[in-house]
C-alpha cells in the first residue's frame, strides 16, 4: 500500500458506501443520500465530515442506536413552519427530508423554517444549503453536538463545536458559509485520530486543561473568537436544542461515548425564497457584482488571492471530481477492513 493518498473516484467510493450501508440493512435510496452527503464534503476538501465517518455510522446502525428505516414524520405547524421528528434515523436521511419540507414551505409562503427532533450525526451542514441555493433559496442550517467547546472564561466543556452553514444562490459557485464555533471542527480531530497524526498545540485542551498535540487527549476545543464563537454556539443550541424540546450542551448523548444510545440530535434548517423579495436574476447579478469586486482586492503577503466563502470548496469540488478523492493511508485501511467484513471490496 502506497505511504501517501490514494486518488479514488467519486463514482466508485458512492458504490462502495451504498454496498456497505445496504449490508447493514440501510435502503439503497437512503444510503445513496449519506453517500451524496459524505462524498460532497469529499470533494470540498472537507475530509473530517467525508467517508472517515462511515465505520462509525456502520456501528451504529449494527447496536441500534441509528434505526436503519426510521419512521419520518413531518408535521406543519404554521403556513411556514414544522417539525420532522427523525424516528433516531441516520441524520442526512432525516436532515435531507427536512431541507425538501423547508423548500416546500417556502415555495408556498416565501419561508420555511423546519426544527428537526430525535435525529443523529447529520455530516456537512453545507450539503444541505447547496440544495437550496441551487433551487433559489437562501440557505440556513445549524446542528447542536455533544460538549466539546469550552466556553470563553470557564475551563471545561459545555456545547459542542455546533456548526452553522448559511449560503446564497449565484450563477457560480454559490456563497457558502461553513463554520464550526470551534477554532477547529471536531472531525478533524477525528480525522487526525485516525491518520495518526498530531494536532496543533492551540486547537484546544486536555482533561487537565492543558495544551496538547494529540488528537486522543483532546477534552475540549477552544471557540472561534474568543466570547463571540462562544456566543454563537449558545445560540445555535438554543435554536437545535431547547426549541426542539430536546437536552442540551452537556446533557446531549456522546457520539463517540455512549455507543448504545440514540443521539437525541436536534437541528434546524431555513430555507427563503429569494424571488419574494428580487428577482432571483436581479439578485445573481448584484452578488456577482459584488463577487467580482470583492476578487479584485489585492491579496496580502503569502496569499495568491482573496476567496470569499465557499469557494474554495467549489474549486476544490470541480478538481477532485476530475481527479478523484484523496484517502490517506490509515483511512484505506480502515475502509479496506469495514469492506471485507460485509464481502464489499474497498475501490483502490
Amino acid at each position: 500500500m502506497s505511504t501517501g493518498p490514494t486518488l479514488i473516484s467519486e463514482e466508485k467510493l458512492n458504490r462502495f458506501i451504498v454496498d456497505v450501508l445496504a449490508a447493514v440493512g440501510v435502503p439503497q435510496t437512503d444510503g445513496a443520500i449519506v453517500a451524496d452527503c459524505l462524498l460532497t464534503a469529499n470533494l470540498s476538501g472537507v475530509d473530517s465530515h467525508g467517508i472517515v465517518r462511515l465505520a462509525h455510522y456502520v456501528r451504529r446502525l449494527e447496536n441500534g442506536s441509528i434505526k436503519t428505516h426510521p419512521a419520518l414524520v413531518f408535521e406543519q405547524t404554521a403556513p411556514s413552519m414544522g417539525i420532522v421528528d427523525g424516528g433516531d434515523g441516520l441524520g442526512h436521511v432525516v436532515t435531507n427530508h427536512a431541507t425538501t419540507k423547508a423548500m416546500e414551505l417556502a415555495a408556498e409562503s416565501g419561508t420555511g423554517v423546519v426544527s428537526i427532533r430525535d435525529s443523529s450525526h447529520f455530516g456537512m451542514a453545507g450539503f444541505y444549503i447547496l440544495r437550496m441555493v441551487k433551487e433559489g433559496y437562501i440557505g440556513i442550517a445549524m446542528t447542536a453536538t455533544d460538549k466539546m467547546l469550552v466556553p470563553f472564561g470557564a475551563k471545561k466543556a459545555f456545547f459542542g463545536t455546533n456548526p452553522l452553514a448559511i449560503g446564497f444562490p449565484t450563477d457560480g459557485i454559490p456563497v457558502l458559509l461553513d463554520m464550526a464555533t470551534t477554532l477547529t471542527a471536531w472531525g478533524k480531530v477525528a480525522l487526525a485520530r485516525v491518520e495518526g497524526k498530531p494536532i496543533p498545540a492551540d486547537w484546544g485542551i486536555d482533561g487537565e486543561g492543558n495544551p496538547t498535540t494529540d488528537p486522543n487527549a483532546i477534552a475540549g476545543l477552544h471557540p472561534f473568537g474568543g466570547s463571540k464563537g462562544s456566543g454563537l454556539a449558545m445560540i445555535i443550541d438554543i435554536f437545535c436544542s431547547v426549541l426542539a424540546n430536546l437536552p442540551w450542551g452537556p446533557h446531549i448523548n456522546l457520539m463517540y461515548g455512549e455507543m448504545d444510545q440514540p443521539r437525541k440530535l436536534g437541528h434546524f434548517v431555513m430555507a427563503m425564497d429569494v424571488r419574494r423579495l428580487l428577482p432571483l436574476e436581479l439578485f445573481k447579478g448584484h452578488l456577482g457584482a459584488m463577487l467580482a469586486e470583492f476578487s479584485d482586492l489585492p491579496p496580502a503577503d503569502g496569499f495568491d488571492r482573496v476567496y470569499y466563502p465557499g469557494q474554495i470548496e467549489g474549486l476544490n469540488r470541480e478538481r477532485r471530481r476530475a481527479e478523484g478523492c484523496p484517502i490517506d493511508p490509515g483511512l484505506y485501511a480502515e475502509l479496506s477492513e469495514l469492506g471485507q467484513r460485509f464481502g464489499v471490496p474497498f475501490p483502490g
